[in-house]
């Protein structure tokens, strides 16, 4: 991992085109970004989806969310909802990263206004950290008012869901913040599938306590687990993905 502005780009990509992989991506809606100080990000621009972005779309913005430099071989056009990102990294000076994206199961979950239980190892990554915005949707997060919640949700949790909407993570990179949505999206998968294994049997779904997830969290910490994702990470995209690896600069290590 490496903290050049071209090495970012590219990570920025990677992490993009895996979550695009895993299916956690719609469309052309989601955007990531990583502070590189005051008022100033690096985030995707407005039209690739997940799955086709290239450092070249990787555009430098303000806490304003204004295009102050881009790449001159693509379109800056600037949609209303990069506000969303814009208002997080100002309200929160402390996160260096946050992902936005529409996970399909974090959604559905989503509509039930309810943090996922913790029934597995995995989820425990995230014991204590998941929460929900507490308000209906009203529409784009494209004003300040309405994205103001959501920044203030982000300050307290590092993986927010957004009802009706889809979720943001946070973290110290954009790998990480990657990850957690990975994992807050599995969360969701394992409550909708014991929801669904509970009422097909009858039997009463038991989920880890609080306090033991968070024993668990605290053990998981001792384990690199990741670099150790990262790195699977490049080399799955490495196979699925060499179109982005041909714009790979040299900084960044395998």
């Amino acid at each position: 991992m490496s903290n050049s502005i071209e090495a970012i780009k590219f990570d920025i990509c990677c992490a993009a085109r895996a979550l695009f992989r895993a299916g956690l991506s719609v469309g052309v809606a989601g955007h990531l970004s990583v502070a590189l100080g005051e008022n100033r990000m690096l985030m995707n621009r407005f039209g690739p989806s997940f799955g086709g972005l290239r450092p070249a779309d990787i555009c430098t913005f303000d806490f304003q969310g204004k295009v102050v430099e881009h790449d001159p071989s693509v379109d800056p056009y600037v949609n209303d909802t990069i506000a969303l990102h814009a208002v997080i990294h100002r309200y929160n000076p402390q996160i260096a990263a946050v992902a936005h994206t529409h996970p399909p199961a974090t959604v559905t979950y989503g509509t039930f206004r309810r943090v996922p239980e913790i029934y597995d190892q995995e989820s425990c990554f995230l014991a204590g950290d998941m929460g929900i915005v507490e308000e209906d949707y009203s529409g784009l997060a494209s004003s300040e008012d309405r994205v103001r919640p959501f920044a203030e949700a982000v300050g307290k949790f590092a993986a927010v869901i957004l009802p009706n909407h889809g979720a943001l993570t946070s973290g110290p990179s954009i790998q990480a913040a990657m990850l957690r949505m990975i994992l807050l999206e599995g969360a969701c998968q394992r409550n909708i599938s014991v929801a669904i294994a509970a009422q097909a049997t009858g039997l009463k779904p038991h989920p880890i306590k609080a306090e033991d997830a968070l024993t668990a969290k605290r053990e998981l910490a001792n384990i690199p687990a990741l670099p150790a994702v990262w790195k699977d990470t490049l080399q799955r995209l490495q196979r699925t993905d060499p179109d982005l690896f041909e714009h790979r600069p040299h900084t960044v290590a395998a």
